[in-house]
């Protein structure tokens, strides 16, 4: 290995902190995991959550595995739905993410965490054709994927109306 390949420790944050840091933040998670009845999952805590919030939002019912495949929730309606999220800072995004389609899944619904605040829950149908037309997406397979970035969550959140009207079901705060 090189020298440009290694990152220096962070300064500050000797072995005692360290360790400190990871019990108040091993207390918070159990804390919210025990909100969500999860007792001592190993699961990423904010894909927990979501799925938890998206469940509650639509009224559904929790799939009965937490690591399945392809869905995540059936709604009051019945129809199958798969929870994933977005993480990231208030500005400056650094992470984007790839909205698919997927075969018998009515909907793909996607948290929005901007310094791990929700800030949104977008909903998806599996035709994304004209969603990603009304953005002016130029990737292909479009009717199946959208590659979601900053400006498109901005676009959404901020027309959320003209969105629902092409099948989009669109929550944010506040969410009540």
């Amino acid at each position: 290995m090189t020298d440009s390949v290694l990152r220096p420790a962070p300064t500050g944050a000797g072995f005692p902190e360290l360790l400190s840091a990871l019990d108040s933040y091993r207390l918070a998670r159990q804390t919210l995991l025990g909100t969500l009845g999860l007792g001592q999952s190993n699961r990423d805590p904010l894909a927990e959550f979501a799925e938890h919030l998206v469940a509650a939002l639509w009224q559904g019912r929790l799939a009965e595995s937490r690591v399945q495949a392809n869905y995540d929730l059936i709604s009051a309606d019945g129809e199958y739905v798969q929870v994933k999220y977005l993480a990231n800072p208030l500005s400056n995004w650094p992470n984007e993410h790839t909205v698919r389609s997927i075969p018998g899944v009515g909907w793909y619904a996607l948290v929005v965490y901007e310094a791990f605040t929700v800030t949104g829950v977008l909903a998806f149908p599996p035709d994304l054709t004209e969603i990603c037309s009304a953005l002016g997406k130029r990737h292909p397979g479009q009717a199946t994927s959208l590659q979601l970035t900053c400006r498109n969550w901005w676009a959404i959140r901020d027309n959320a109306d003209a969105y629902r009207q092409l099948g989009m079901r669109i929550w944010v705060p506040p969410f009540l």
